[in-house]
């Protein structure tokens, strides 16, 4: 699975929400031993200020989704403090991607990834990149990605494979700005 921007834990699909669970523990391994992840990376550069937030947001979106959470997230995310720290776009962007790219659908949401996308661009008042992001870029990023960074498995399903978020950010920002 994956980390997930804690902005997209209300849209994010149960399967998705859920595997977070185990996922933190390998993202805190990684921030303990400082080593390096092509795929977390970003996540690993915030620091653990990030990560208590994420823990902290997460365990609030499961409690409302009436998830299970073991006494040591809930102990956690209540003793340990953290500020806002807003995730790049981009980070957002590559999440929706692969999640529209394995037809996971948003949490109790009739929209599509590319609107949820927009909606984050016109929170952030990024009027400009608003603009740039039409439909026809975000397919032609979203095919960009398919081709380079997914494959079906032997049951057909698109997954994840050689993630390197550095070059997807790169690509993302030299089509987009």
């Amino acid at each position: 699975m994956r980390i997930i921007p804690y902005e997209l834990y209300p849209y994010a699909p149960d399967i998705s929400l859920c595997a977070l669970r185990k996922e933190f523990g390998m993202y805190d391994y990684c921030l303990n031993k400082n080593i390096k992840n092509k795929a977390m990376q970003p996540f690993l550069d915030l620091g653990r200020n990030y990560f208590n937030l994420s823990i902290n947001k997460w365990v609030l979106e499961m409690h409302q989704r009436i998830h299970y959470v073991n006494s040591f997230h809930d102990f956690y995310s209540k003793n340990h403090n953290y500020k806002i720290v807003n995730t790049n776009f981009l980070v957002i962007l590559e999440c929706c991607l692969q999640w529209e790219l394995k037809r996971f659908m948003p949490h109790n949401k009739n929209i599509s990834w590319y609107i949820i996308i927009k909606s984050f661009l016109s929170i952030d008042n990024q009027n400009n990149l608003y603009d740039l992001l039409s439909l026809d870029m975000y397919q032609y990023l979203k095919k960009w990605y398919c081709d380079n960074f997914m494959f079906s498995n032997k049951q057909g399903n698109l997954k994840p494979k050689n993630l390197d978020m550095k070059k997807v950010i790169l690509f993302f920002k030299q089509n987009l700005f």
